[in-house]
């Protein structure tokens, strides 16, 4: 397996960190909702460290994606329709927008509430702004929507993937997987 990307594939290290964030993604929605749902407990301030250790992941897997992007070449799109292409690099970019705004909503919206954010338990990161019961608010609401906007993404991206693979029968599917 090729470790570069190529005009028609994409290299090992691009499949790793796409899979990679895609399960964390999809590890991280349903983790949230359930400790939203929870009364104060130790549980739901356990899976909170969880949610916030994930999400801090993704933010810096959706760095290292974008730093891989630019310095490497990206395959080339197949032949579909312009409208075609322009939805899927929309879709695209609102991914990485998403990976990038919701982590940052989510540390903005603990550091406004005054608490604090720890990796696994670990290491504390640093309040992002002090406490300000207006702006933790604003940043929920962000991230809510956020939440919200991520999830239908995510359905039209695999749905898309889904389309080329088995309808049109094209490499777009086969391009990513391992």
């Amino acid at each position: 397996m090729a470790m570069r990307n190529t005009e028609t594939r994409w290299g090992w290290p691009s499949k790793l960190l796409h899979w990679l964030t895609a399960i964390l993604i999809l590890i991280q929605i349903p983790l949230g909702y359930y400790a939203e749902e929870l009364k104060l407990s130790p549980l739901k301030l356990d899976l909170f460290v969880w949610h916030k250790s994930i999400g801090i992941l993704i933010l810096l897997l959706a760095i290292e994606r974008l730093l891989w992007r630019m310095i490497g070449t990206i395959p080339k799109a197949l032949d579909t329709s312009v409208l075609q292409r322009r939805l899927a690099q929309l879709a695209h970019a609102t991914l990485y927008g998403l990976m990038i705004a919701l982590p940052i909503s989510g540390w903005i919206t603990t550091s406004a509430a005054n608490i604090p954010t720890k990796l696994f338990w670990l290491i504390e990161l640093p309040a992002i702004t002090g406490p300000d019961e207006a702006l933790k608010s604003m940043a929920a609401e962000v991230h809510e929507i956020c939440v919200t906007l991520l999830i239908i993404i995510l359905v039209v991206h695999i749905g898309a993937a889904l389309r080329h693979h088995f309808i049109l029968r094209d490499s777009i599917l086969k391009r990513m997987w391992f």
